[in-house]
């Protein structure tokens, strides 16, 4: 079925909300070949959040720049190519495409196949000095060199990251999860659409802002695609275990923070990874789990956590005994300190009556402080 009639536009977001169902389902389709989803049973709100994403970068896309991409058929063709040719180098894809299309710019082609990767596989791959359009400073770009297939990137990239991970023995308490983490070292959540910013820590001490990867449903789908897959399947295996690790099935704190995060689509995926315990089961996120752990484990990083840290109830029922004693004590010296002052204040202006009518005694004439006719003392 052909979509040649759907141009992009700037109210892209509002273009694909208007998208007929067959249409959506021909997009999943192009990025997800093996799930050959049909329109009478396609689910638009398990795929609401892919649809938000591609919204935003097709809203992103410069107007000054071309983009051999101007409407849905257009996307879908070029996904197919990449997702057919996922094993052919950068150079080699732009190249094909040329020479398919016969009269393409080869910077067109490049923006087209970057911003299709960006969105099949959840990756913000952006090429220096090759912009797909505005990017978020804090999404961290990869760069696709010309001789490196799309999987080889990837693959680098997470093999690059394990090999700065640590050996350790440390094991994860069921308190692990992301809802303590946020409670106890009051995390702000971002979540985040690049892969490789997942478990991110960013941030000043006192105002730490966490990273997670929000596409749950997007890591079954990988992880079901026809071999090779573009992304490592051990990778999308770890992915999908860190998240039944920060949040466990069950858990109501955990259901009650998706919820108030609006991730809805995580309650419909099957959940097939078990919830690892050990910092050792981990190989391309134990770094970024060792830092939370040591974060959870540490002191309090300002006063007012130190206030609210409720980990040692012990320490933190003294620290409060200690501070209702000050106040206490500071209350009842305040309120004696009052009594004590009003009293003096009594006393001092007895003894000035006093003394005014000695002088006035003495001196019964004396202007502005004494009456005519003082009486005696």
């Amino acid at each position: 079925m052909p979509h040649t009639e759907l141009s992009f536009s700037e109210s892209i977001k509002d273009d694909i909300a208007s998208w007929s169902v067959a249409s959506k389902c021909a997009i999943v389709n192009a990025c997800w070949p093996h799930l050959h989803s049909l329109s009478h049973n396609f689910d638009e709100q398990e795929y609401s959040a892919f649809f938000e994403i591609l919204g935003r970068i097709l809203k992103n896309l410069s107007p000054a720049r071309n983009f051999k991409i101007q409407n849905l058929n257009d996307l879908i063709k070029a996904t197919d190519f990449l997702v057919a040719n996922r094993q052919q180098t950068k150079g080699a894809l732009v190249a094909e495409f040329i020479g398919q299309s016969g009269d393409a710019k080869e910077e067109d082609v490049v923006r087209m196949i970057e911003l299709v990767a960006r969105v099949q596989v959840g990756i913000n791959i952006c090429s220096q000095g090759m912009s797909t359009g505005r990017q978020t400073s804090r999404d961290t770009p990869v760069e696709w060199p010309p001789d490196k297939t799309l999987p080889e990137v990837i693959a680098t990239f997470f093999e690059n990251k394990k090999r700065r991970a640590i050996s350790s023995d440390e094991i994860f308490d069921p308190s692990f999860t992301a809802a303590k983490l946020k409670g106890i070292c009051h995390l702000h959540i971002r979540w985040t659409d690049n892969l490789v910013d997942h478990l991110k820590l960013d941030g000043r001490p006192g105002d730490r802002i966490l990273s997670i990867y929000r596409h749950k449903l997007f890591l079954t789908n990988h992880r079901h695609l026809n071999s090779p897959n573009i992304i490592p399947t051990k990778v999308l295996d770890e992915a999908m275990r860190t998240l039944a690790l920060l949040f466990p099935s069950g858990d109501s704190k955990t259901i009650s923070l998706l919820k108030k995060e609006k991730i809805p689509d995580w309650s419909i995926v099957p959940s097939e990874i078990s919830r690892e315990m050990a910092l050792d089961d981990f190989e391309y996120w134990r770094g970024d789990l060792a830092r939370l752990l040591d974060l959870k484990r540490g002191p309090p990083e300002t006063i007012a956590q130190t206030l609210l840290d409720t980990r040692d109830f012990s320490q933190f029922a003294t620290l409060w005994i200690a501070i209702l004693g000050v106040f206490l004590i500071t209350v009842i010296f305040g309120t004696l300190s009052t009594v004590y002052a009003i009293k003096q204040y009594q006393m001092a202006v007895k003894s000035y009556d006093l003394s005014l009518a000695t002088a006035c005694q003495q001196l019964p004439q004396l202007p502005g402080f004494c009456p005519l006719n003082a009486p005696p003392i």
